[in-house]
């Protein structure tokens, strides 16, 4: 997951949305220095096979709010989100 400025700001810890339905709603972002916060989709610019790039500067991902305690997928890899929502 990189931010408009070019900072790597965390990974893909989960998907908001209904694959079957074909919505998607965002992610949740996991970091290593802050709990996990949840990016809607419009403040996605684009999701390539190899990376994810934010609307937001790392300074403005930092001061979203914490995602609300919900179970936590695994890790998933670009390519998987890809593959979950036909994007690929």
């Amino acid at each position: 997951m990189v931010a408009s400025d070019g900072v790597i700001v965390g990974r893909i810890g989960a998907v908001r949305g209904e694959p079957v339905k074909d919505i998607f709603n965002g992610v949740v972002v996991r970091t290593k220095a802050a709990p996990p916060r949840y990016v809607p989709a419009e403040l996605i610019e684009k999701i390539v096979s190899d990376e994810v790039v934010l609307r937001l500067s790392a300074n403005e991902f930092e001061a979203l709010p914490p995602e609300p305690k919900r179970p936590l997928a695994p890790n998933l890899s670009i390519s998987e989100v890809l593959r979950r929502f036909g994007l690929r």
